[in-house]
C-alpha cells in the first residue's frame, strides 16, 4: 500500500510537471516576421505595430524603404492579436499572428490583402462572409436617414431591424464556433458594445468553461451586470404625477388602483420605433383594456405641438402624459430611461413584473394570460 501511494504521488508530480511544461512551452515566445508593402504610401512613411489585446501596447515602429516595404521582427507568445498602423493614407489593420510569415499588401486600388497563419485565414474568411451582410445593413440605415416621411421611415426601420438581426445572429454563431480559440474571444470583445443583453447571456455560457483562462468572460460579465442594474423587474415602480394631453393631472398611483396592470411606456414623436409600436398596439388596446391592462404613455418630447400631432397621426387611444423637462424629468430619470421606447408592466401592488415588452409579448398575454 505504501509503495502504491508513493508511485501514485510520483505519477501525480510527473503529470503536473508535464502539464506545466506543456503550458510553459505554449506560452514561450515565438519569432516571426510581419512583411508590409504599399503602393499608396511614400518612401519613409511611418509604421507602428501594436499588440492589440487584451491591452494595447506599442511593440515596434518602422519606415518604408525605397521599395516601399518594411519587415517587423516579432517575438511573442502566439497566437495573438496585433494591429499594423500607418498614416497618409490612414491604415489600421488587425492581424492575428500565428505560425509562418504574415504578409500585408496594400494595392494601388486601395485593396488590402493579408496572408498568414491558419487563424488569420479564418478571420479573413469571416470578414469576407460578413461584408455583404454589413453592406445591406448599412444600406437600410441610409434608407432610413434619407426617408422623406414617417411612412418611409417606418418601413426602413423594419428592414433595418431584419438586417441587424441577421448580422448579429451570424456573428454570434461564428463566435460560438470559434470559442475555443483567440478569434472567438477577439470578436466577442470587439463587438462588446453591439451585443444585446440576450446575446451577452449566450456569450457568457459559451465562454463559461474557459472563464479562468480567457480574457473576455469578465468583460461580458461586466456588461451583463450593467444591463441588469437597469432592470426594474421585482422592484417597486417609482410613482409620479404628470399633465395629460387634455391638461389634467394624472397619477400613476391612481391608474394602478383602478387597473390590474399598467403598461408604462416612455416614447417621443421623433422616435420611429416608438411610432411603430404605437400603431401596432392601437388595434389590440381594447382587448388589453378588457383584460384589466391599462396603458399610459409618457412623452419626452420638447416640442408639445409635435407630440400632439403624433398622437393624432397614430390614433393613440390610451392615456397620454408629457414629461415637463423631457429626458431630464424626474420620472424619466427615476426609471433610468436611456433608450426609447422603454416599457414597464406594473401590477396593482406597484411592482414591475415585466420590462421592455414587445408586441409579441402583449399578444401572448392576450392569448395565454400573464
Amino acid at each position: 500500500m505504501i509503495v502504491y501511494l508513493k508511485r501514485s504521488f510520483v505519477a501525480a508530480v510527473m503529470l503536473v510537471a508535464a502539464t506545466w511544461s506543456a503550458r510553459a512551452q505554449s506560452a514561450a515566445p515565438v519569432s516571426m516576421d510581419v512583411e508590409f508593402s504599399s503602393a499608396l504610401h511614400q518612401e519613409g512613411a511611418k509604421l507602428k505595430l501594436y499588440r492589440e489585446w487584451p491591452k494595447r501596447a506599442l511593440i515596434d515602429t518602422g519606415s518604408l524603404d525605397n521599395q516601399r516595404k518594411f519587415t517587423f521582427h516579432v517575438s511573442d507568445s502566439l497566437p495573438a492579436v496585433f494591429t499594423l498602423s500607418a498614416r497618409k493614407p490612414f491604415m489600421d489593420q488587425t492581424i492575428i499572428l500565428d505560425k509562418g510569415i504574415c504578409r500585408v499588401v496594400l494595392n494601388a486600388d486601395s485593396q488590402l490583402t493579408v496572408s498568414g497563419g491558419e487563424k488569420q485565414a479564418i478571420l479573413e474568411a469571416y470578414l469576407k462572409m460578413m461584408k455583404p451582410m454589413e453592406k445591406d445593413w448599412a444600406a437600410t440605415g441610409n434608407k432610413y436617414m434619407k426617408a422623406a416621411n414617417l411612412e418611409e421611415k417606418l418601413l426602413a426601420e423594419k428592414e433595418n431591424q431584419i438586417q441587424a438581426e441577421k448580422v448579429q445572429s451570424v456573428r454570434l454563431a461564428f463566435v460560438k464556433k470559434n470559442a475555443n480559440n483567440i478569434i472567438g474571444q477577439w470578436l466577442a470583445h470587439t463587438n462588446i458594445n453591439l451585443w444585446r443583453e440576450k446575446d451577452l447571456a449566450v456569450l457568457k455560457e459559451i465562454f463559461y468553461a474557459t472563464r479562468k483562462n480567457n480574457v473576455v468572460s469578465d468583460e461580458i460579465e461586466q456588461k451583463l451586470l450593467l444591463a441588469q442594474a437597469n432592470r426594474f423587474i421585482g422592484k417597486k415602480a417609482p410613482l409620479f404625477t404628470l399633465l395629460s394631453l387634455q391638461g389634467d393631472t394624472v397619477s400613476l398611483a391612481q391608474l394602478l388602483k383602478n387597473n390590474k396592470f399598467v403598461l408604462l411606456d416612455f416614447w417621443a414623436s421623433w422616435c420611429t420605433p416608438c411610432r411603430a409600436t404605437n400603431r401596432n398596439i392601437a388595434p389590440i388596446y381594447a382587448d388589453l383594456k378588457k383584460k384589466g391592462i391599462e396603458i399610459v404613455s409618457v412623452s419626452v418630447d420638447e416640442n408639445k405641438d409635435l407630440w400632439k400631432k403624433a398622437i393624432l397621426a397614430d390614433a393613440i387611444p390610451w392615456v397620454q402624459l408629457i414629461a415637463p423637462t423631457a429626458m431630464k424629468s424626474k420620472a424619466v430619470l427615476n426609471y433610468q430611461v436611456k433608450t426609447l421606447p422603454a416599457t414597464f408592466l406594473i401590477n396593482q401592488d406597484g411592482i414591475v413584473v415585466k420590462q421592455n415588452l414587445e408586441l409579441k409579448d402583449l399578444e401572448s398575454m392576450l392569448k395565454n394570460g400573464l
